[in-house]
């Protein structure tokens, strides 16, 4: 047996001195929370179909249905159509200028991709650049040798 369980064995209960005090706690807080939910407010009436959210809703619903039966087709020219076409441009000036930006944006990509593609040309490197001064330029057959007059030796 532990010695915890030995000890609550040999104290002795006082469980009739507690009760009464129990009993004064909880009757008080039965009253306390008895007195809190006394609330002496008075709010106003909800009103029902009566408040400004569904006056304006019906209203709402009155101007959609009026716009849908009196609202111009599609096809029709109204006077508002044409007095906005008045201050817009016309189609033929944006056609024209959509069709130069897509030729100037296709130079664009076309130098891009020169740039891209572009390498180097090949050099060929001698190791004894000074072996090309070596023969006589003089009693040659024509063709047998190149001329190398215009070539200059450039050291890196």
């Amino acid at each position: 047996m532990s010695l915890a369980r030995a000890a609550l064995l040999v104290r002795p209960r006082a469980a009739t001195s507690t009760a009464p005090y129990l009993q004064r706690g909880l009757s008080s807080h039965d009253n306390h929370a008895h007195e809190e939910h006394h609330d002496d407010t008075h709010y106003a009436p909800e009103g029902g179909f009566t408040t400004p959210f569904w006056r304006n809703t019906l209203l709402a619903s009155v101007a959609a249905v009026a716009f849908y039966k009196y609202a111009p087709a599609p096809h029709e020219e109204v006077y508002i159509t044409q007095w906005l076409a008045q201050f817009s441009t016309p189609r033929e000036v944006w056609a024209k200028l959509n069709e130069k930006h897509l030729l100037l944006s296709q130079q664009v990509s076309d130098n891009v991709m020169l740039q891209v593609d572009a390498k180097r040309p090949n050099t060929h490197r001698y190791r004894y650049p000074q072996s090309l001064d070596k023969g006589s330029p003089h009693l040659q057959p024509v063709g047998a040798v190149a001329n190398t007059s215009s070539v200059s030796v450039r050291a890196d």
